[in-house]
Order: C-alpha cells, then structure tokens, then sequence
C-alpha cells in the first residue's frame, strides 16, 4: 500500500511561512523608509519649518515608537514563519512515520 501525501499540510505550512516572511519583509521596507526621511523633516514645526522643543520631542517620540513598532513586527513575522517551517516539519515527519508503518 503506498503512503498518500499530505498535500493540504503542506500547502498551509508553506503559506503560514510565507506569510511570516512577508511580514518581515514588509517590516524591512517600513524601516527603509523610517531610515531613509531626513530627520529635519521630522522635527521641524509645519506651521513655521523651524524646528522648536516640542516638535523636536515629538519627532523623537514616533521616531522610538515607530523603531519599537517594527522590532515587534519583525519578531511576530520571525515567529510565524518559525511556526510554518515547524508545521512543514510535522507534516514530513508523519508521511515518514506513515511510510515505516505501511512497509512492516
């Protein structure tokens, strides 16, 4: 008797992977774009272009807010696709497992 494949395993492990990557990839280009604005445009007052202490503090606030949101982005995506890689895992595991019954 020959062992079946388990195609849907399979397939939503590697979306589960997929989706982590993506998010980490989406991750990365939210920091280039972070990284990449000048930071006189983000501590300067829009009414006056001057930069002043409040809008120098506010700069540096969503400056850290932002860098903290993405560290948690790229951990959550890097879980993710942990899990999906898992999952593929699993599923090779058990064909295998499956395989060895069916010979004996």
């Amino acid at each position: 008797m020959k062992a079946h494949r388990d195609w849907l395993g399979r397939t939503v492990a590697l979306l589960i992977t997929l989706l982590g990557v993506g998010l980490m990839l989406a991750c990365f280009a939210l920091a280039y774009q972070q990284f990449t604005t000048p930071p006189r445009e983000l501590m300067t007052n829009p009414h006056t272009n001057q930069p002043d202490l409040p809008s120098i503090a506010t700069g540096v606030w969503a400056s850290v807010r932002a860098i903290l949101l993405l560290l948690i982005m790229v951990i959550a995506g890097g879980m993710i696709a942990n899990r999906g890689v898992g999952l593929y895992l699993n599923v090779r595991r058990a064909e295998q497992d499956e395989r060895e019954r069916s010979a004996h």
